[in-house]
């Protein structure tokens, strides 16, 4: 895997920065959207800071661990945005060496739904998780293009989430499942598979993730090609296991800042909190 250079660095830096898309602030209605929009783009700007002082080499300190150091940010505050940094290194890294295949098996699926319709439509799962992607051609001339989009669905979903009229955003639930994917990705196959579940696992995953919230995502396909294309890619497989070892650090580190954060639904623009026994969202 060629290194990256100066201006591909910066480029990703400046992205990482402009996200959430500034079109979602216009369409913030409320004071606690807005704050939602404004901290998500402050946190962003800190990870693009974090970003700068590992790889673009332009900066002369760390202004993330200096903002640690004069106690403005936690240790794990800073922990965090540092294991961000390195799974948004690996990610691209993916997506580099994998954009053919992603783009060769988007073809290739597109081309079967135009022809045989109605069997994708019988098939599990279809019009929920996959359905949205193939609805018009692969959208993606260079790895950049889909980079970019995996990181703008990441960061944009939950502000979008804030302008839905009821959103339920269970914390609780996905703290466990958070947890379960962090052991997989852990303990893959020496062929970047995943190891197998014992029912009872695959289940409690099932149940946590919430499948109503689940949905389709490019980066979700991307995975999911991946894993099938690491089989026999040697290359492949030793950048999905990469990335999968740093969501693996970043998982762990999530689960531990969020271990207070209580459960919320946003309703009418308003974050509305569970009661302390989950499940009741009261004004």
């Amino acid at each position: 895997m060629s290194p990256m250079t100066p201006d591909e660095s910066e480029k990703i830096a400046q992205l990482i920065a402009s996200l959430p898309s500034d079109r979602l602030l216009e369409q913030c209605q409320t004071s606690q959207q807005q704050v939602e929009w404004h901290n998500s783009r402050t946190n962003q700007q800190m990870i693009a800071e974090g970003w700068q002082a590992k790889f673009s080499g332009r900066l002369l300190d760390d202004s993330i661990a200096d903002a640690c150091d004069r106690g403005k940010i936690s240790q794990h505050k800073h922990d965090l945005i540092n294991s961000r940094v390195n799974l948004y290194k690996e990610q691209w890294q993916l997506i580099k060496i994998a954009h053919p295949h992603i783009q060769t098996w988007h073809q290739a699926i597109y081309q079967q739904t135009q022809k045989h319709p109605k069997f994708f439509q019988v098939l599990p799962f279809w019009h929920k998780l996959l359905s949205p992607g193939f609805k018009a051609p692969y959208p993606f001339v260079t790895p950049w293009e889909l980079f970019s989009k995996t990181l703008e669905e990441e960061v944009n979903a939950p502000i979008e989430w804030s302008l839905e009229p009821y959103y339920v955003v269970p914390v609780k639930k996905w703290r466990t499942a958070t947890g379960l994917l962090k052991e997989q990705f852990e303990n893959l196959n020496e062929d970047g598979s995943y190891p197998e579940q014992k029912p009872s696992t695959g289940d409690k995953l099932k149940n946590q993730i919430v499948y109503d919230k689940v949905t389709f995502s490019w980066f979700g396909f991307t995975l999911f090609v991946c894993q099938f294309v690491a089989v026999k890619n040697p290359g492949i497989r030793q950048q999905y296991t990469a990335f999968n070892r740093a969501l693996a650090e970043y998982y762990k580190m999530g689960i531990r800042a969020s271990r207070s954060v209580r459960g919320f639904a946003w309703w009418k623009g308003e974050q509305v909190l569970t009661t302390q026994h989950g499940g009741t969202y009261r004004k």
